[in-house]
C-alpha cells in the first residue's frame, strides 16, 4: 500500500509540474509586445531594407557601369587603330606617287637621252652622209676637169711670132660649163703680160666651145673652172 501511495504521490508532483512548465512557456509566448522589442524590430526590418536596397543599387550601378565602360573602350581603341590605318594608307599613297613621280621623271628623262643620242645619230649619219655625197661630187668635177682641160689643151695654139721672139708666159683663165657642156663667162684670171699669148688661151677656149654634159648627180646649173694654160718652148 505504502508503494502504491508513493507512487501516486510522485505521478501527481509530475503532473503538476508539467503544468506549471506548460503554463509558463504559454504566458511567455502571449506576452504583449514592448515598444523597446517592436523598436528594436523597426530597427532590423530598416536595417534590412536598407541592405536590400544597397544590395540593390550594387549591381544596377555596376552593370550601369561596366554598361558605360564597355563601349568607351573598344571605341577609343578602334578610333586610334582606325587613325593609325589612315594615316599608314595615306603615307604607302604618298610613297608610290612619290616613286612613279621619280619613276616618270627617269623615264622622261631616258627618253629625252634616247632621243638626243637618236638625233645626234641621225645628225651624224647625215653629216657622214653629206660628206660622202660631197666627196663624191668633187671628185666628179676633178673627173670633169681633167678631161675637160686635156680637151682644150688640144685646141691650143702656141702663136709663130711668139716662138720667134722667145715668148713665154702662164695664163689662167676663168670660165664656167654649163649643164648642157657649154663655156660661159670666159676671161682672163691672170694675164702672162703677154697679148698674143693671152689671145691664144683665149681661142683654145672659144675654139672648144662646147664639151660633154656632166654627171647628173652634180646637182649645178654650172661648174666653174680656173685653168692654168702654159706657153713654153722646148
Amino acid at each position: 500500500m505504502n508503494r502504491i501511495i508513493i507512487l501516486i504521490s510522485f505521478s501527481f508532483v509530475l503532473v503538476i509540474h508539467l503544468l506549471l512548465l506548460y503554463f509558463y512557456k504559454n504566458s511567455q509566448i502571449l506576452k504583449p509586445y514592448t515598444k523597446e522589442n517592436s523598436n528594436v524590430q523597426i530597427q532590423l526590418t530598416k536595417i534590412s531594407k536598407v541592405e536590400k536596397e544597397q544590395k540593390k543599387q550594387q549591381p544596377q550601378q555596376e552593370q550601369t557601369i561596366v554598361k558605360k565602360e564597355i563601349p568607351k573602350i573598344p571605341q577609343k581603341e578602334p578610333l586610334k587603330k582606325s587613325e593609325n590605318v589612315k594615316n599608314i594608307e595615306k603615307q604607302k599613297v604618298i610613297e608610290k606617287q612619290e616613286t612613279i613621280k621619280e619613276e616618270t621623271v627617269t623615264t622622261k628623262t631616258e627618253e629625252k637621252n634616247i632621243t638626243q643620242e637618236n638625233i645626234t645619230k641621225k645628225d651624224s649619219t647625215i653629216d657622214e652622209i653629206n660628206e660622202n655625197v660631197n666627196k663624191e661630187i668633187e671628185a666628179l668635177i676633178d673627173d670633169y676637169g681633167k678631161k675637160l682641160r686635156d680637151e682644150i689643151n688640144k685646141n691650143k695654139n702656141y702663136p709663130t711670132i711668139s716662138k720667134k721672139l722667145k715668148e713665154q708666159g702662164k695664163v689662167i683663165v676663168r670660165f664656167k660649163v654649163l649643164k648642157n657642156g657649154l663655156f660661159d663667162d670666159i676671161s682672163i684670171l691672170i694675164s702672162s703680160n703677154k697679148e698674143r699669148l693671152d689671145n691664144a688661151a683665149l681661142n683654145a677656149l672659144y675654139d672648144t666651145k662646147k664639151y660633154l654634159p656632166y654627171d647628173n648627180r652634180i646637182k649645178k646649173e654650172f661648174i666653174e673652172y680656173n685653168l692654168p694654160l702654159e706657153f713654153v718652148l722646148n
